[in-house]
């Protein structure tokens, strides 16, 4: 935890701009698009004016350790919201050729990876934008 605070303090910008861009990364690195989350959220922190380099460092939660671990999760949560049951079995690795394992395992599989991804991407956005600006308020008050 130390090591991701010492990055986020040394972005440059305002709390509320770094901890925005934390949190839009923290969301789309919930999504099932691995090798492209990165340009994604650059993008968007891009057009909506969030801290860029925050949106970036954010997309690392889910990397070559975590995403099956993620998705796998995400996928069976949005199967349970949504009622989708499949017999779609997660590989072993997550690699870029996951979202073409996705497109053509059909729709209810990226229905339910999309779900529950955006239900973990919502809830991993609000508690990071969350503890950004507490690290950042702390350290304030130092």
């Amino acid at each position: 935890m130390t090591i991701l605070k010492t990055k986020i303090f040394a972005i440059e910008g305002s709390p509320k701009h770094i901890a925005g861009g934390f949190a839009l990364g923290s969301f789309i690195g919930m999504m099932p698009i691995p090798g492209f989350q990165l340009f994604v959220s650059l993008g968007i922190a891009s057009l909506i004016g969030l801290n860029k380099k925050a949106a970036c460092l954010a997309v690392f939660n889910t990397n070559l350790f975590t995403g099956a671990f993620i998705f796998t999760f995400n996928y069976w949560l949005g199967g349970t919201v949504l009622g989708i049951s499949s017999e779609f079995h997660f590989p072993d690795t997550i690699g870029l050729d996951f979202i073409h394992i996705v497109f053509t395992s059909g729709k209810n599989v990226l229905y339910a990876l999309l779900a529950g991804g955006c239900i973990t991407g919502l809830f991993s956005a609000w508690l990071s934008h969350y503890l950004v600006l507490l690290w950042f308020r702390k350290k304030t008050y130092r």
